[in-house]
């Protein structure tokens, strides 16, 4: 039996980091400051959409501990209570991998309407969280137009997946 080499072994490792290499630039993508007023307050989190994603098709290659690692990165970055994006995008992970028989075969309409679920119950949970944590109830309207604008552009991101895991992870 033949083994493979080095550089056949290095490119399938390097290969099955590209979900969580791509999710912490999506991150990275979030917390740039656009100088725009009040876009920090409701932009789409990218980063909920790929763990959602990967949580389905390829599990093994965005596992709990890439997800909270995404998460801690986020509220490193983004100034949010530490833990906070990490819980959360754990919960998701969880949630997700246990229900992937609903997803998986099915259309992608199935898979966007339980993004919408899953993406309805992460932004409540993370609005409840961070109220708690500031010992005030938070404005829900920045939370709802930022959920209501990641589930509108799910669909976009999703497509961007499905070529990145067709092209870069066939054969993983």
């Amino acid at each position: 039996m033949v083994r493979p080499g080095f550089a056949s072994r290095l490119s399938v490792a390097l290969r099955g980091m590209v979900p969580l290499v791509l999710t912490l630039c999506l991150v990275l993508l979030t917390v740039v400051p656009y100088h725009v007023p009040g876009l920090a307050v409701v932009t789409p989190s990218l980063a909920l959409m790929a763990v959602f994603y990967w949580s389905i098709y390829r599990p093994d290659l965005l596992p709990a501990a890439g997800a909270f690692l995404v998460g801690l990165t986020q509220d490193a970055l983004g100034g949010g209570p530490l833990g906070l994006m990490a819980l959360v995008l754990v919960l998701v992970h969880g949630v997700v991998v246990s229900q992937r028989r609903v997803f998986v075969g099915k259309s992608f309409f199935v898979a966007w309407w339980g993004f919408a679920i899953v993406a309805g119950g992460a932004f409540t949970l993370s609005w409840l969280l961070a109220s708690i944590w500031s010992g005030a109830l938070m404005p829900g309207g920045p939370v709802l137009f930022q959920g209501l604008l990641t589930v509108i552009l799910y669909p976009c991101f999703g497509r961007l997946f499905g070529r990145v895991q067709q092209r870069a992870l066939s054969g993983v």
